[in-house]
């Protein structure tokens, strides 16, 4: 899922939990996508490129059992939440479960359009899980993505900028997401270091570019219930 829909789902976690700060969140749904990045830069985890890559269907994650399989997640999630409720006390209870959750989404929403490439766990070999978009329906997931991020700006009564934001980032990548629509021989094909340090890269950009309009005076039609980041 792209980066920009993660992290709008850390606006609704601070809608649903106002003391949770925004800045945390945002990258607690970006947590499991750190790890994979380090992860294929140090090559214990492998991402297989298609050489020309055209769309984000001949992107083939290969091995990712630590970043992105269910039972580690679901681990990494619990144990964030224990480790700051362990610091913070019962006071930040609320806050423990929102980064819990917040970490959790990200497993979920990734399921929801990646190849089969979700394993359940590491060390077992069994079958991955996700629906398949990515690798026959890139549109269709794209589309699911921008959704997303959409309800979740109107669930947290967003800036009319921050909508702006989530829906231009979404037309820009029709042309990495369609199939038919050729944009020419991607330089990244072939070079897995090089796109995880993209996706890095593009994490770190949209992250600020939320935080940044987030905090922005809502316009006068959604500014019934402003919420500080």
């Amino acid at each position: 899922m792209q980066a920009i829909n993660h992290v709008a789902t850390a606006l609704i976690l601070k809608r649903k939990f106002p003391s949770a700060p925004l800045f945390g969140l945002a990258l607690a749904t970006e947590a499991v996508e750190y790890l994979w990045v380090g992860l294929n830069i140090i090559g214990v985890e492998q991402t297989e490129i298609a050489e020309p890559m055209r769309s984000v269907a001949d992107v083939h994650l290969a091995h990712m059992p630590f970043s992105h399989s269910i039972v580690t997640s679901a681990l990494f999630s619990v144990l964030v939440g224990l480790v700051v409720l362990w610091r913070g006390g019962k006071i930040f209870s609320a806050v423990a479960l929102a980064l819990s959750l917040a970490i959790c989404s990200h497993i979920v929403l990734d399921l929801l359009v990646h190849a089969p490439d979700i394993a359940l766990a590491p060390f077992v070999n069994g079958e991955k899980y996700g629906t398949g978009l990515y690798s026959n329906m890139p549109l269709s997931a794209l589309a699911i993505e921008t959704f997303w991020g959409i309800l979740c700006w109107h669930i947290y009564r967003g800036s009319w900028p921050l909508l702006a934001l989530i829906v231009t980032l979404g037309v820009l990548s029709v042309p990495i997401y369609s199939i038919t629509i050729n944009v020419g021989e991607s330089a990244l094909g072939g070079q897995p270091t090089i796109f995880a340090l993209v996706i890095l890269a593009q994490m770190l950009a949209t992250t600020g570019l939320v935080l940044l309009f987030a905090k922005e005076k809502t316009g006068s039609a959604r500014a019934e219930t402003p919420i500080s980041a």
